[in-house]
């Protein structure tokens, strides 16, 4: 799955971040009021303070998600861009896009219409589609 987050606003460049990442859908939990990573099951990579790379007004931040292969990948790109990230991990089962927000206003472009750097998708990758039980009923 490919997708993009639009930064529209950063409050203060030096102390914003955005984590975008994946987790379970662990419904009833708190887990996602935290920073993705610092719980079981989710996964994330800051930008801005001190994370991979800074963060601004009008960023584009793409994101590709491909569980078919083993280890399980997961790449960002800004700007067209992409990005050197650690190795996902905690990955197991259905997975869900999920950012965490400090200092900054963003948009979920999650259809192919919305995005702005389609060129960074990677080919065989699509817009985010609905689950698939590949093992039958």
């Amino acid at each position: 799955a490919y997708w993009e987050v639009h930064i529209h606003e950063v409050v203060a460049e030096l102390s914003s971040r955005l984590l975008v990442g994946m987790a379970a859908n662990v419904l009833g939990s708190e887990v996602l009021l935290q920073e993705l990573g610092a719980t079981p099951r989710t996964f994330g990579v800051q930008l801005g303070a001190g994370g991979a790379a800074p963060l601004r007004a009008g960023d584009v931040v793409g994101v590709a998600y491909d569980q078919a292969v083993f280890p399980v990948s997961f790449n960002i790109w800004l700007n067209g861009t992409l990005l050197s990230t650690p190795l996902p991990r905690g990955l197991k089962g259905e997975q869900w896009p999920a950012l965490y927000l400090a200092g900054c206003t963003v948009d979920w472009a999650l259809g192919e219409e919305h995005w702005k750097f389609a060129s960074s998708c990677p080919a065989g990758f699509s817009a985010l589609m609905a689950s698939r039980n590949v093992l039958g009923d």
